[in-house]
């Protein structure tokens, strides 16, 4: 690290730049759970940093730069860079989906299908935290444009969104917790059935498909129960996630389960508009946002507000018209909801451009213009590309102050 690691009480336990290559000085991080960088210390490597990736933006320079830059005053001494080297985030979060999903076919009583919904929620949980615009880029970026396995994307999608707006809205660890195994679980009696309609189905559902659906909640709830969920709160928030009628409920007059069900829905109806089907393409996130967040006055209600504080007007992932006549891609969100960090894929004459350039919305001349939704945008980076762009990202907006780090 460019600068002394300490633990809560401020002792030293590693200076800086002391490469972590001896078990015993892992070990001893490690027992810690928690350390810390000194914030004066951080808060000067983050400007350097900050100085020297702004510099490199305003020379147009190229991504792969960008991702490994550093601070001029703050190099180690031997002035190595950092290698872009390792699986991408896209990587674990397939691996991630590909196990719930497998573990939510394999939901019945009796099955061990619940223990792997739980070991993976703590792993996605975690990755969610600490890199929630990567996650978010990965879900609502591969959902705009293709529909297969629907059903186990959309649950880590609502489990990131639903958690991240928990923990803006100040609920405890147990309650986020809860809120989040709720996303996972939500659906899991119409897994199948919600893959098969993504995928094929066109027009309306006939009654036999609407009863179902409509009784899902109870359902899920039912299963839940009979496979070894005794949380109260976890079970009501599955059972009434579907539930309307809280939206038109107090605040103070909603149990814990309601709270969160409310949520649910709202998370859910969102990122499933966000999302494309087999009869209708993925709308843009303006349009979503109109028909989700906005109440009768035309303005964000409560849990609107918070959701586009969460996600920003422009959630990583989604396409952009910038003021520059510039076609781009949203990498991470900004200070401000309307102002996050793109890429631009397409230049101001419509040419694909062979190497995406960050681009600062919060700019001048690079204001976001219009929202795009993903069928407008012919143009897609590899997956290499977005893991350069991502680094890049990192880079730009490196937190300040007292940063916590985990040392898993």
């Amino acid at each position: 690290m460019p600068f002394d690691i300490v633990d809560r009480d401020g002792k030293l336990l590693l200076p800086a730049f002391k490469a972590l290559d001896e078990q015993a000085v892992r070990a001893k991080l490690l027992a810690f759970g928690e350390v810390y960088g000194e914030a004066r210390s951080v808060e000067a490597w983050r400007r350097s940093l900050a100085q020297t990736v702004d510099a490199l933006v305003r020379r147009n320079a190229p991504l792969a730069l960008i991702a490994r830059a550093q601070p001029m005053a703050s190099r180690h001494p031997a002035g190595n860079d950092a290698a872009v080297t390792g699986e991408t985030d896209a990587d674990v979060w397939e691996q991630l989906q590909s196990q719930l999903d497998m573990a939510l076919r394999d939901a019945a009583p009796g099955q061990p299908w619940l223990h792997r919904v739980l070991q993976l929620h703590a792993r996605a949980s975690a990755l969610g935290r600490s890199r929630l615009d990567e996650a978010l880029f990965h879900f609502f970026h591969s959902r705009a444009r293709h529909a297969e396995q629907y059903s186990s994307h959309q649950a880590l999608r609502c489990m990131l969104a639903a958690g991240a707006m928990a923990r803006e809205l100040g609920w405890d660890a147990g309650q986020v917790q809860a809120l989040e195994l709720a996303a996972l679980t939500m659906n899991v009696t119409v897994h199948r059935l919600q893959d098969r309609l993504a995928r094929t189905h066109v027009g309306p559902l006939d009654r036999t498909l609407r009863a179902r659906i409509a009784r899902h909640g109870d359902d899920a709830a039912a299963l839940l129960q009979a496979s070894g969920v005794s949380d109260p709160v976890w079970l009501e928030a599955v059972r009434l996630h579907q539930d309307a009628s809280l939206e038109s409920l107090p605040e103070a007059a909603l149990r814990p389960g309601q709270r969160m069900a409310r949520l649910l829905r709202r998370v859910d109806v969102y990122c499933a508009k966000l999302s494309c089907r087999a009869d209708r393409v993925a709308l843009s996130p303006l349009q979503a946002a109109k028909q989700v967040c906005l109440g009768p006055d035309g303005r964000p209600d409560r849990l609107g507000a918070v959701l586009l504080k969460v996600l920003g007007l422009y959630p990583p992932g989604s396409f952009v018209l910038l003021d520059s006549d510039e076609v781009g891609i949203v990498l991470s969100r900004g200070a401000r909801a309307d102002q996050p960090l793109a890429a631009a894929l397409v230049n101001a004459q419509g040419e694909g451009l062979l190497e995406p350039r960050l681009r600062d919305t919060a700019r001048l001349g690079l204001r976001v213009r219009a929202a795009l939704r993903a069928d407008q945008v012919a143009v897609q980076p590899s997956r290499k590309q977005f893991k350069v762009l991502h680094q890049a990202s990192r880079a730009a907006f490196a937190p300040a102050g007292r940063r916590l780090m985990a040392m898993a």
